[in-house]
């Protein structure tokens, strides 16, 4: 048994590192491509390693789930096709003890899987927007974080989301000399255009509500004068920002434990913020959660399900196992992205929504490992 065992699992470790190279490659070609318009740029080739680096771990999250779907397909693809399947049946052995060695594997690699993506993955993250803020002057909406308030002379901005020069949800608290709020902006979304040669960037605002507030008057924003604009630009200096940065950690650097005191009181996290963006940043960091607990146990999900799919007794149904293989692929992580999607839509159920493919790719996986005799 030790030696069937040492032979399937040597074979299925050769697949696995086979696939994670491929895997990993094309998934790294994104990177790739940011680093060519960095090198055009002149970023020094340290500053470039270091940034590829940290890119890693979060292309390994991605990597080694799929990769354990290829291998297990292929490994027992090839194993039913040459008729050892059927040989270690004869001589008594069931589909579990043939199987186990790589599902063993598979709950190893979710593990690993689970210390990237609650430790390894978030540290990565948060050390390459800091790197990137060192090279700034080649992209410095980086300076702009999401979920917190940006402290520029005068104001502060805070933004909900931002997709390149697109953002989205936008609050501006103007502040006088002494400090106190006289101007508060809410827009809807804005284009950012940056201006490196003068450090200045211009902002267009969509969709302005404008809150003139009395430093002097007792009822604050109570009594505030509202004007409503369907546009507003206006002119950003970084220089000084550049100058004393100070980059904290946002909802996708954190670490679990983070995440979790987070939704346990967002309160304290995000002072700050009123109830509403409050209850937001908590639920973003309630999906971020059970995002990376779900996308952990890919590794198991993928593997239940790629065995029986590679088990085939003919080749035209082998055939199907891997182009239905890669279509759960697809299928599995539409459905997170799309859960990601919705995290400000809690009638939706977003954090439980991850975990419908994980559990339906397991559950489906042992119903079907349980009819092969």
């Amino acid at each position: 048994m030790k030696t069937l065992h040492r032979y399937i699992l040597r074979d299925y470790l050769t697949l696995l590192g086979m696939s994670m190279m491929v895997t990993t490659l094309v998934l790294y070609l994104g990177s790739v491509m940011k680093g060519l318009d960095y090198i055009a740029q002149g970023v020094p080739g340290t500053l470039l390693i270091k940034v590829f680096t940290l890119n890693l771990p979060f292309i390994f999250t991605l990597s080694i789930p799929v990769s354990c779907l290829i291998a297990s397909l292929l490994l027992f693809n090839r194993l039913s096709l040459d008729g050892e399947i059927t040989a270690l049946r004869s001589g008594g052995l069931n589909t579990l003890q043939i199987i186990s060695p790589v599902i063993f594997c598979a709950i190893i690699l979710s593990l690993g899987c689970l210390l990237i993506q609650t430790r390894i993955a978030p540290d990565s993250r948060f050390n390459l927007r800091k790197a990137l803020v060192n090279v700034s002057e080649i992209n410095p909406i980086d300076l702009l974080e999401e979920g917190r308030f940006v402290e520029f002379p005068g104001l502060a901005i805070w933004i909900d989301q931002k997709n390149g020069t697109h953002i989205k949800e936008i609050e501006i608290h103007e502040r006088n000399t002494q400090g106190d709020v006289v101007q508060i902006m809410n827009a809807k979304s804005g284009e950012i255009e940056t201006h490196q040669e003068f450090m200045n960037m211009r902002v267009r605002l969509h969709h302005v509500q404008v809150l003139h507030v009395s430093p002097d008057d007792p009822k604050g924003i109570l009594n505030a004068k509202v004007v409503d604009m369907d546009a507003y630009d206006f002119d950003l200096s970084y220089e000084e920002l550049l100058r004393n940065s100070n980059i904290t950690r946002t909802i996708g650097d954190m670490r679990i434990s983070q995440l979790i005191g987070v939704v346990k009181d967002s309160d304290k996290t995000f002072a700050q913020l009123d109830p509403l963006k409050k209850e937001k940043m908590r639920m973003r960091a309630l999906v971020e959660t059970h995002k990376r607990l779900g996308l952990s146990l890919g590794c198991l999900s993928f593997t239940l399900m790629g065995i029986p799919l590679g088990m085939n007794r003919s080749r035209r149904e082998s055939n199907l196992g891997i182009p239905l293989g890669l279509s759960l692929v697809l299928v599995f992580y539409t459905f997170i992205s799309a859960a990601d999607s919705l995290r400000y839509s809690p009638w939706f159920f977003p954090d439980y929504l991850i975990w419908v493919p994980v559990l339906v790719l397991q559950i489906y996986g042992c119903i079907l490992i349980g009819k092969m005799r």
